[in-house]
């Protein structure tokens, strides 16, 4: 049983993020999350990098996509502004390469957002509640859905294994290099 629970631990941060990418992949194959792979990228000029709070996933994408060459902000939902990120993901994104140590937390009502914006979250809730904060005419997509495979669900790392944060790391950067490929190919850059 501790190797079952160490193998969820590693690749979906807890049980209950296990049943929950299940759950959402189950409804990604009913054809449940469609609408948000229907993107028009010639449209798309800055990503925005949504989740909980600001200090993991979202501050992660961004820094991906800042590499790559796509303009890019992060916020949270249920955040406020100015807090650093979280220390595992500091040192996860260093590990990668990606500097975080000067990151502070956005919320969502404090940013200026464009037409040209698609809101990227991390879990289909988050959707939901971008609808309600900016309007439902504004772009979004779920990152997982540009994953390999396909996850609409992404689990918040925060508080989860060392070994958690590298597998969601290493999913959010591949998601965000798929991304950039489609948005260049586009030649919004």
């Amino acid at each position: 049983m501790d190797q079952v629970e160490g193998w969820i631990a590693g690749h979906y941060g807890s049980r209950r993020g296990f049943a929950s990418a299940y759950w959402h992949r189950a409804l990604y194959l009913a054809g449940s999350y469609r609408n948000y792979q229907q993107i028009d990228w010639d449209l798309i000029e800055r990503l925005v990098f949504v989740c909980k709070g600001n200090i993991c996933r979202s501050a992660y994408a961004e820094s991906v996509a800042r590499s790559l060459g796509v303009d890019a902000v992060s916020c949270g939902i249920e955040t406020r502004n100015g807090f650093p990120a979280n220390e595992t993901a500091i040192k996860t994104a260093a590990a990668k390469g990606i500097d975080l140590s000067q990151h502070r937390t956005t919320a969502i009502q404090s940013m200026a957002f464009k037409p040209t914006d698609l809101f990227i979250a991390m879990e289909p809730w988050q959707v939901e509640r971008i609808a309600q904060e900016i309007g439902k005419d504004c772009k979004c997509s779920l990152l997982g859905l540009w994953g390999v495979p396909a996850s609409p669900h992404i689990q918040d790392p925060y508080g989860a294994s060392t070994t958690y944060f590298k597998n969601c790391f290493n999913y959010i950067e591949e998601s965000v290099n798929e991304i950039a490929r489609k948005i260049k190919a586009a030649g919004s850059y």
